[in-house]
């Protein structure tokens, strides 16, 4: 796995031992740092951040960390992760944590008052969905690597070509197996699943066709940055096997003790990438785990997210997020922070497109109040054309769009084509549409 040449492993802090002087005068120093301690806790920051804030007259950095180190200690809760020195990673449930959980709570299980009049139709939802399978198809595989353009991925996907390169094969797996998460919802985590989804999502791409849907029996396998620094040492091969049926009997658990399905889904995500059972497509899978808890958890405003699209516009926090939850004394918080702060964006961006493209729809049937029978494909159809003229379809395309057979697909576009809103031509074997040099006109006549 390669990360970002900029990336190296986060500067050792330093001891966690308050100084004679410092602990002589616990709360008058404490009152002192009261701003310093309040910011590193809302940013959660780590030492070489840390280190940066101003700190009082007379108070070292490192007396001061080694505070934010003792609080932090005193409000932490283990996970399931076992940790490399021992004993298991550990997260504090802090103000971000808590809110962050919070908005989850209140927006992907169910629609708030000012979003509810806003909730997708039946007819509209596999439209929501199929594009959201889209951006996250490409920003995962774009994180790793896929060097295919947005664009391109996307007109691949929609025309159902063939792909043509290592990049668009990893894109077209990726959306082949996000498309089959909906389906694993009922199905018990087993090491057996893992290798189902890794084996989708490296088919055709990887140099050895044995890598493919089976666990790495090789200790070769490191994450280095673009210049082959290694940041990070996978466990032995040896001992996979047993991590992995860990993972999953932990995913399957429902213990006594409450632990929040989000929280849980990231720690899912966290371990296996930890584990990194594959010789390659293991940030995929541990990304395709996480979405698949989350549904499981009856989050299903999680088929219309797509994080690896926040993760992607973020990815030096992505990974040094990694990196500050394993040299900081196993902190899963640095992680967990970020993972949980990427989810909340992509629910206000969600929110905002279901809103956006709800406001389009209204706008369009009142340009088309006259052709009542026009149905919401057709109308997503000329909004897209209205917005961008030079756009194109085809039969497949639109198949795709909306999840329909290629006969109703076939069907809209050339009813379009008989009301004058589009226009087609051949291109090849096929026919393309395009939208009418005086479609706003047509439109306005038939609202008028």
């Amino acid at each position: 796995m390669k990360v970002r040449a900029d990336m190296k492993t986060p500067e050792k802090a330093p001891s966690a031992k308050l100084s004679a002087e410092f602990a002589a005068d616990l709360p008058g120093m404490a009152a002192r740092l009261g701003s310093v301690l309040g910011r590193a806790q809302a940013d959660y920051l780590y030492w070489d951040k840390f280190k940066q804030l101003p700190m009082p007259q007379g108070v070292q950095a490192s007396d001061a960390w080694a505070f934010v180190k003792l609080i932090r200690s005193l409000n932490r809760k283990a996970t399931a992760i076992p940790a490399p020195e021992g004993g298991h990673f550990t997260y504090c449930i802090t103000d971000g944590v808590l809110h962050a959980l919070h908005n989850i709570d209140k927006w992907a299980g169910g629609w708030g008052a000012d979003t509810a009049p806003h909730v997708p139709h039946d007819a509209q939802r596999e439209r929501y969905i199929l594009s959201t399978l889209l951006e996250e198809s490409i920003a995962s595989s774009q994180i790793e690597g896929a060097a295919t353009t947005r664009e391109r991925a996307r007109e691949m996907l929609l025309n159902a070509e063939k792909p043509r390169d290592h990049g668009e094969r990893m894109i077209l797996n990726n959306y082949t197996t996000m498309k089959r998460v909906r389906s694993l919802i009922d199905a018990p985590s087993t090491p057996q699943l893992l290798l189902d989804l890794q084996t989708s999502m490296t088919r055709d791409t990887l140099q050895h066709d044995e890598d493919v849907g089976a666990l790495r029996t090789t200790d070769d396998v490191v994450v280095a940055d673009e210049m082959g620094r290694v940041l990070y040492v996978p466990p032995s091969s040896a001992d996979v096997p047993r991590m992995v049926q860990d993972l999953c009997d932990y995913a399957n658990r429902e213990g006594d003790q409450f632990e929040h399905p989000a929280i849980k889904a990231i720690v899912l995500h966290f371990w296996l990438a930890l584990i990194h059972p594959f010789v390659d497509g293991n940030g995929r899978t541990a990304r395709a785990l996480f979405y698949l808890f989350m549904l499981k958890s009856h989050y299903w405003l999680f088929e219309y997210l797509s994080i690896s699209r926040i993760i992607l516009r973020r990815r030096a926090q992505y990974e040094r997020a990694y990196l500050y939850s394993e040299v900081d004394e196993s902190d899963f918080t640095y992680f967990l922070l970020f993972h949980l702060r990427a989810i909340e964006t992509a629910l206000e961006e969600t929110r905002e497109y279901v809103q956006r493209k709800a406001a389009e729809d209204t706008a369009i049937l009142q340009q088309v109040q006259g052709d009542f029978d026009l149905n919401y494909r057709q109308r997503a159809i000329v909004s897209r054309a209205l917005k961008k003229p030079g756009a194109t379809f085809t039969f497949q395309s639109h198949a795709n769009s909306h999840g329909v057979v290629r006969a109703t697909a076939r069907a809209d576009l050339l009813d379009l084509c008989d009301r004058g809103y589009l226009l087609k031509r051949k291109d090849g074997r096929q026919i393309v549409f395009f939208a009418a040099p005086d479609l706003r006109e047509r439109l306005a006549g038939r609202a008028d």
